[in-house]
């Protein structure tokens, strides 16, 4: 019989990519894999990929009101009991969670089951639900070295084996970017929640680099109610340009693109940073305890990128900071050169050789 692994994870993207790489990857070995995550992380799953999944209906209870709060537990609450059900019927081997709320109950019923505990963290610093389950975790992989909110006397568990990529995208370091067309290419990534302001400022912005005499061409993550009339304005204007509030080939966009403009989601930030894709890091300015801009400042420290803060994200600084960058090539090698210092392709069989002992 084969070896079963249950994953567990929250449904923004830096939690439910690393989770499906993985899972392709231990698919692949011939392992049986389950993922537990909430709708909004099942949408993210490609339906060419027949992987099982158990949805969980979990918020988190942070920023909320008293009754939202109160609502919030009670759903963990039930999730737990739907966790403990989900364990007994699939008789897994390890759990890995991934982060989000939704991988707390799956993760907390492991020990019920006395089942080896996995947790991930993409991030700079510590997410909330991860924290919790710190006690109970037989392992903590890291994307990378975290230096702050982290327990001294759980450090032993700590195995720093990097981010957790598409294979496409490790591999694709060995080849040359495909940007030799005339046109500067950008692409604009709001991440998985989508960001509003980037609709509202960019458009604009594109359209005084084409007056400037700059041929441009423009792939650009929306939100959908901002799709339609970001695609009018640029083809009013006459610039090249793909919209969508989705792809699944983000790949084939980033290897085309000579500078992104981004959210500063740890997933997103490596896969830039492993293809040597100059970006500028638009942190969301309330995301859970600043991760976002210590995630962008931890590249910006290693010269891997810009910080523009969204109160400072308006039309005369984006264009003066692309104009600089378009101008200076200089900038753009040297940020090439830097992110080649960051690449780690060995993440599969650190994680393989750290679980052998516990499958």
């Amino acid at each position: 019989m084969n070896k079963k692994i249950i994953f567990c994870a929250g449904g923004t993207g830096g939690h439910i990519f690393p989770a499906i790489n993985l899972m392709k990857h231990f698919f692949e070995k011939g392992f049986d894999v389950v993922i537990v995550t909430d709708k909004r992380g099942s949408s993210f799953i490609d339906n060419r990929l027949e992987f099982k999944s158990h949805i969980l209906n979990v918020t988190a209870p942070s920023n909320k009101n008293f009754l939202k709060k109160i609502l919030s537990f009670i759903l963990i609450f039930y999730s737990l009991i739907q966790s403990i059900i989900i364990l007994k019927k699939e008789k897994a081997d390890i759990i890995i969670g991934f982060g989000g709320y939704v991988s707390f109950p799956v993760s907390f019923a492991s020990k019920l089951f006395n089942l080896p505990l996995i947790i991930y963290e993409p991030n700079i610093i510590f997410g909330r639900a991860n924290k919790y389950l710190i006690p109970f975790a037989r392992k903590i992989f890291l994307a990378k070295k975290i230096n702050k909110n982290f327990p001294e006397k759980y450090k032993h568990k700590i195995s720093e084996v990097g981010a957790i990529l598409d294979k496409r995208i490790i591999n694709c370091v060995k080849f040359e970017k495909n940007n030799k067309n005339e046109d500067f290419s950008i692409l604009i990534l709001g991440g998985s929640q989508g960001a509003e302001i980037f609709g509202e400022i960019v458009p604009t912005v594109v359209n005084m680099l084409k007056n400037k005499g700059i041929k441009i061409n423009v792939n650009q993550q929306c939100i959908k109610n901002q799709k339609d009339s970001i695609i009018n304005f640029y083809n009013k204007n006459n610039i090249k340009n793909y919209i969508f509030e989705f792809d699944y080939d983000i790949l084939q966009l980033i290897l085309s693109s000579d500078l992104v403009i981004t959210r500063c989601g740890a997933s997103t930030m490596e896969e830039l940073v492993h293809t040597s894709t100059p970006f500028i890091a638009v942190p969301i300015p309330h995301s859970i305890d600043n991760h976002q801009y210590l995630n962008a400042k931890f590249y910006e420290e290693k010269g891997c990128c810009w910080i523009l803060e969204q109160k400072n994200f308006n039309k005369e600084n984006l264009f003066n900071l692309i104009i600089s960058t378009i101008n200076n090539q200089n900038k753009l090698e040297t940020m090439q050169t830097n992110m080649k210092k960051k690449y780690s392709n060995n993440v599969y069989s650190v994680i393989e050789n750290e679980i052998n002992e516990f499958i």
